[in-house]
């Protein structure tokens, strides 16, 4: 079977649809690897809004949803550039230096800080589930609070009361200090106790009237969603060029490369069509042989004196093909072929024009005329 008869192991069809899954899953896999972090629950129990333990602020996050407003929990900076209210909930190994600058960030937009109070770590036989290991002192709070306000924080109940020089209480705790707090004459607010706000404050109804009056007080665009910050506990995306690759303003970029890969894809298939075989370097056949021979000799430059080898094989297939005695060779036997045909050029004259041809021109035209002579008198035999 030849080469140019063996069927293809696979169908243009199938190649495509194989190149087509390839193309999908390789966008699939990159797609969800840079933004893995955003579509993977988090299962970490600590004070955040994405907790559902005791610490945690998933609660205050629907109570705003229930009660007909908007809010959802932020992993981004941009997310937090919103001019609605940004609910911050620092941990207690966050730096003051963090805190300020997030502060710094959000300028003159309403911003409720809520102080950390318990050390918790998770229950490794309920998964969600904390324990709690401390309370965190006030002095952790009062240092996280350096270089934003001066305050001073203490707890004679269950709910923890600050003071101080800069202060406006909105509402007030025990001990004559203050529950919520406005830090000066900016928009920005602290919380003296977390047990207002979080899932614990909310399991029962008081502490759910309590925690929408904190929100409701330090909310000044009702309109816009409410937005709990998760950066300071840890959970902040990190930007990646992945993710960039997917985002605005480069995703028209990539979805060009894409689309120019594509075009690029198709214009090779047709203009190609399917991969030649190559081809043997010396070919089979007594024409393949021939030709070969013929190269050489034109490599050689050596044509023209190929004129006495073709006479001679002229001889014999004349010889051959008009009965000549078998006995005849040489002089005879040119003598028998020159009275084949009297009308014409003699053989011996022809043959000795082929013989000596000096060059390519005149071997052809002694050539030409040997084969009509043959043709003459063979009567095309």
């Amino acid at each position: 079977m030849s080469a140019d008869t063996r069927s293809a192991p696979f169908s243009a069809r199938m190649i495509l649809i194989l190149v087509t899954i390839a193309v999908v899953a390789t966008a699939a896999f990159l797609f969800l690897s840079a933004y893995e972090r955003d579509l993977t629950p988090v299962r970490d129990p600590g004070a955040h809004a994405f907790s559902k333990s005791a610490v945690g602020f998933s609660g205050a996050v629907e109570l705003v949803r229930l009660t007909g407003g908007e809010s959802f929990a932020a992993r981004r900076e941009s997310e937090l550039a919103t001019r609605g209210l940004v609910v911050v909930t620092p941990i207690a190994f966050t730096q003051p230096e963090q805190l300020r600058l997030f502060l710094e960030r959000r300028e003159e937009r309403a911003t409720l800080i809520v102080l950390p109070k318990r050390i918790t770590r998770e229950l490794r036989e309920h998964r969600g589930w904390v324990r709690q290991v401390a309370v965190a002192p006030p002095e952790i709070s009062m240092n996280m609070l350096k270089g934003t306000a001066e305050a001073t924080l203490y707890g004679t109940g269950k709910l923890r009361s600050l003071r101080g020089p800069k202060l406006k209480t909105l509402i007030e705790g025990e001990g004559g200090g203050a529950l919520l707090a406005q830090i000066g004459d900016t928009p920005h607010y602290l919380l003296a106790d977390p047990d207002a706000l979080n899932n614990m404050g909310l399991k029962t109804i008081a502490g759910v009237t309590r925690a929408k009056a904190i929100l409701d007080r330090v909310n000044r665009e009702a309109e816009l969603p409410i937005v709990f910050d998760t950066t300071l506990a840890g959970f902040a995306n990190n930007p990646s060029l992945l993710r960039l690759a997917f985002e605005p303003p480069f995703l028209p970029f990539s979805l060009c490369i894409a689309f120019a890969t594509l075009l690029a894809i198709l214009h090779a298939t047709r203009r190609f069509g399917p991969a030649a075989h190559e081809e043997r370097k010396v070919a089979f056949g007594k024409r393949a042989l021939a030709e070969n021979g013929a190269a050489l000799l034109r490599l050689a430059r050596r044509r023209h004196r190929t004129g006495e080898r073709y006479a001679a094989l002229t001889r014999d297939a004349v010889a051959s093909a008009t009965g000549a005695p078998p006995g005849l060779s040489g002089e005879a036997l040119d003598r028998y072929l020159d009275k084949l045909d009297r009308t014409g050029e003699l053989f011996t004259a022809i043959a000795a024009r082929a013989a000596d041809a000096p060059d390519t021109r005149r071997l052809m035209s002694a050539v030409r005329d040997l084969y009509s002579w043959r043709k003459t008198v063979t009567r095309d035999h």
